[in-house]
């Protein structure tokens, strides 16, 4: 009667990883084995302090924004602009490109300086006729300002950044170790291909 063969028990990926551990006293594992394994644990330590890092430069980032931001606020003047022209839809293109988000009404308007008169294609919150005023913010130059990003809008900026620099620098820190894996894993084959072979050789005669 033949005599079946055990079924191999599966390991839980969990417990390989344990077994592979570099302070591990199996003799099976070689010196490279130990120094992959201690490479994989610094990475990911390396990872995980990487979190605190990106939230400190997010925090970093949400404090510069708020300061330029509340700096252009206060650069900001309201003067009034006569509308040249009807409003129309804005075309995007860049001679649009200073204006509200969300804006689609837009016309030519003209408005006083103390460096002169200027024209330029401003936004509107609401369709207008030509010859209506309406208010424009400028800066101290008379230019028209851009979009202030208001309160809502800084904290999702500065989340994003600091995603940004997790996201770059974990990357990063990944892929070095993915391919420090590769090369001891072509090393390994190599050394397993070795020692197959001399194996393999049949044993010398004595003499």
């Amino acid at each position: 009667m033949r005599r079946e063969e055990p079924v191999p028990v599966p390991v839980a990926r969990p417990v390989r990883w344990w077994r592979l551990r570099p302070w591990s006293r199996n003799h099976l594992m070689r010196r490279s084995d130990r120094y992959e394994a201690t490479l994989v644990i610094l990475t990911a330590v390396l990872v995980l302090l990487l979190i605190p890092v990106a939230a400190a430069f997010g925090t970093a980032a949400h404090t510069r924004l708020e300061q330029q931001a509340q700096a252009l606020r206060a650069a900001v003047h309201h003067v009034p602009a006569v509308l040249l022209e009807d409003t129309y839809l804005a075309p995007d293109s860049p001679e649009y490109s200073i204006r509200p988000t969300g804006s689609q009404n837009t016309a030519r308007a003209r408005w006083t300086t103390p460096q002169g008169e200027r024209t330029a294609a401003v936004p509107t919150a609401a369709p207008a006729k030509a010859g209506e005023t309406i208010t424009i913010d400028v800066d101290a130059d008379g230019d028209l300002t851009g979009p202030i990003p208001d309160s809502r809008e800084i904290p999702v900026l500065a989340m994003t950044a600091a995603c940004g620099v997790w996201a770059l620098t974990a990357g990063g820190v990944l892929l070095s170790t993915a391919l420090a894996h590769r090369l001891f894993h072509r090393n390994r084959l190599r050394r397993w291909e070795q020692e197959w072979t001399q194996f393999d050789l049949p044993p010398r005669e004595p003499r």
